[in-house]
């Protein structure tokens, strides 16, 4: 933690020099969840969490632009990104610790969800953030993406650092009228490496659901020790002035000993309606819907999720799940947002024996972004 606020107080110290030929913002956010629902036979309670609370610095000087956050989540203090941008026309080569350019969701703003979260298949086939560096090309027609990694975030390297490396690639072609329609397909492609020097290395693949507040997740696969992995996904967007439509499908394959490979897979589509509001935002940088275009919007909105670890030709069994969401979200302004859902979850094969039956979650968040 220290180090990562030594960091931040230096790069703004840096930045502040030169106030006259740069533009400096300063900006902060967070994210307050809470459920009443029953976990492993209890009876219902109350759930609490600070979901994300965040501070940082974004810096421009001519072309190049700087980014920096400090996070607390889910009881930990983490550098989130710290990135160096530069750009050139359409091109863009950015360097740092940021998520690679796989699944549209992923790379969505947390406090932009349509959700408290992420779907579960989202979560389950999609990793944390990564140092390492990657080039961006944009026209209004198409958007492409590529890069290479470590297999680590910057707050893990050192003794727990994975030694393996990343490649990860992403293509979308669209096309954006001006009265908010918006035609956007693409897809991306991952490779990763298999891990050297690592005697002790095990991969578990695991997803916590539709609420991060439970204490056991409800799928997880163990791996044991892969060799490469390749994995995909493909992508779909549609907006209007008061709607939004949204889907991935994720395909994940393990290279294990012998001739075996385990490939899990799932996906999700989700639709939003504005009761309040017109138009959705969208950054054509970065390939990726955002909240709505006005600051005062009343969103309702629909998800289905399916995610199936289970693969007996592997001898994996991580569980099946499928899930239903719809909620509400309010955005007051722009900086002050409510969200309410609720989700129903039908358990399936080899889940975590704590999730013996469907269950309905209900939940609530309150954000600002400054």
């Amino acid at each position: 933690m220290r180090k990562g606020l030594l960091l931040l107080a230096c790069c703004a110290t840096l930045t502040l020099q030169a106030q006259d030929a740069l533009k400096l913002k300063f900006r902060s956010r967070a994210l307050l969840d809470a459920s009443v629902a029953s976990f492993q036979d209890q009876k219902a309670q109350g759930y609490y969490r600070l979901e994300d609370f965040r501070v940082g610095f974004k810096a421009g000087y001519k072309n190049m632009e700087m980014k920096a956050d400090i996070g607390l989540g889910g009881g930990k203090v983490a550098i989130k990104d710290l990135l160096l941008q530069a750009t050139w026309g359409s091109h863009t080569l950015a360097l740092g610790n940021a998520y690679d350019p796989f699944s549209m969701d992923m790379l969505i703003s947390t406090a932009d969800l349509r959700f408290h979260q992420s779907a579960t298949s989202v979560l389950a086939f999609t990793d944390s953030r990564k140092l390492g560096v990657t080039w961006h090309f944009q026209k209004p027609a198409f958007y492409l993406a590529s890069g290479i990694y470590t297999y680590n975030d910057i707050n893990k390297i050192g003794e727990n650092q994975r030694n393996s490396l990343v490649s990860t690639s992403r293509a979308v072609w669209r096309r954006q009228r001006a009265n908010d329609h918006l035609l956007h397909f693409g897809g991306a492609f991952s490779f990763r490496t298999t891990p050297v020097n690592q005697k002790d290395y095990n991969k578990e693949l695991s997803a916590a659901g539709v609420t991060s507040m439970f204490s056991e997740p409800l799928l997880a696969a163990g791996i044991g020790a892969p060799r490469k992995e390749f994995k995909g996904v493909l992508e779909a967007l549609v907006t209007g002035p008061r709607y939004l439509l949204q889907g991935e499908y994720y395909l994940n394959r393990y290279c294990l000993s012998g001739d075996r490979n385990y490939q899990p897979h799932g996906g999700y589509a989700q639709a939003s309606y504005l009761l309040l509001g017109r138009g959705f935002s969208y950054d054509a940088a970065s390939a990726v819907p955002g909240r709505p275009a006005s600051d005062r919007a009343l969103e309702l909105t629909a998800r289905f999720n399916y995610t199936n670890m289970n693969d007996t030709g592997a001898g994996i069994l991580g569980g099946e799940e499928k899930d239903l969401s719809v909620g509400l979200n309010f955005y007051l302004n722009a900086y002050i947002g409510f969200k309410i859902s609720g989700s129903y979850v039908w358990v399936g094969e080899h889940c975590n024996p704590a999730y013996k039956n469907n269950y309905f979650v209900p939940q609530a968040r309150v954000q600002y972004i400054f």
